[in-house]
């Protein structure tokens, strides 16, 4: 049974009805998580989530959203009071605040979370692998979200995420509990995807005006014919090793999206992104093991069901 609850930014908790319909979006990057939710209301209560704030979702007694709420609305049709409440997770709070521009000497871990995540109320879990970044600097205009990622997903090679209870994950997806999925269990469709476009398989950095080019290729994607090569200019300071991680980053990030595996099964919260899920479904011939990128989970008049993203294991999801 879903149990919904908001808070308000006045003081205190309500609890919401019985949900008649509702949908949660899970992913990690942009756009960020979101949710929906459709319910029974009582009249004369039209105003009284103007405070409400924070919004949370407890599914068989286990906490399965933590976010922001963004739009309420009260209907009144022929199936009654109904209350829509909609929002997003908690990296919302990180897209829209602009960050101070700063120029930092060498930025670690704990300067990041201290003036660009903690500010917000929202708590940092992992990232202690994350090296220092000498000569970070923020710019003018540049969300909060913009900062926490470059830091972590360019210099640390993690792409930030959020968790379900609402807290910032600076580790990498871990292997963690591994969730098959084949002919035993209720899926109702699933579609392969394979795009060429955008894929790099070369990368060539070099200094703006000294010797020194570093390059990096992707030997799988050249022996399925991929040709596409893009050069990178550094500044003189950058080093061998700096020169090599980014060449390594972009051709992660360009294959970021290269394969994706949809899948629908009827039932609620097969897996998580960033969970391992190995597919073995009878005539696919896409069978294998992938990583949850995406998970949606809705429930309607159609039933409960769960639409999980997969893509390559060791893609940035």
């Amino acid at each position: 049974m879903m149990k919904c609850w908001v808070r308000l930014g006045t003081g205190g908790e309500l609890e919401l009805p019985t949900a008649l319909a509702w949908k949660f979006c899970y992913g990690t990057d942009t756009p960020c998580d979101s949710f929906f939710l459709r319910c029974l209301w009582e009249r004369g209560q039209e105003k009284a989530l103007g405070a409400a704030c924070r919004f949370f979702a407890q599914w068989e007694g286990e906490r399965v959203f933590t976010g922001v709420v963004d739009e309420y609305a009260v209907l009144c049709g022929k199936e009654g009071l109904l209350l829509e409440l909609s929002g997003r997770g908690m990296a919302a709070l990180l897209l829209d605040n602009e960050a101070m521009s700063a120029e930092y000497q060498r930025c670690t871990r704990a300067d990041l979370v201290a003036d660009h995540v903690a500010p917000y109320g929202i708590e940092a879990v992992g990232g202690a692998g994350l090296p220092p970044v000498a000569g970070f600097s923020v710019e003018s205009g540049e969300s909060e979200w913009s900062v926490v990622r470059r830091f972590a997903c360019y210099y640390g090679g993690v792409v930030p995420r959020f968790d379900r209870l609402g807290r910032l994950v600076l580790d990498p997806p871990g292997g963690g509990q591994e969730v098959c999925i084949g002919d035993a269990d209720p899926v109702t469709g699933w579609e392969y995807r394979e795009e060429r476009h955008g894929v790099l398989s070369q990368i060539a950095v070099r200094r703006r005006t000294a010797r020194g080019t570093q390059w990096v290729s992707d030997p799988a994607f050249q022996a399925q014919g991929g040709m596409a090569r893009r050069v990178i200019t550094v500044p003189n300071t950058t080093g061998s090793a700096a020169m090599r991680y980014t060449a390594d980053y972009q051709l992660r990030a360009a294959r970021r999206e290269r394969v994706r595996m949809r899948l629908t099964a009827a039932g609620g919260f097969l897996a998580w992104p960033g969970e391992l899920v190995s597919v073995e479904l009878r005539g696919c011939g896409a069978n294998g093991r992938y990583r949850a990128a995406q998970t949606e989970v809705r429930c309607d008049g159609d039933g409960l069901r769960t639409t999980l993203i997969l893509g390559e294991v060791d893609a940035m999801i």
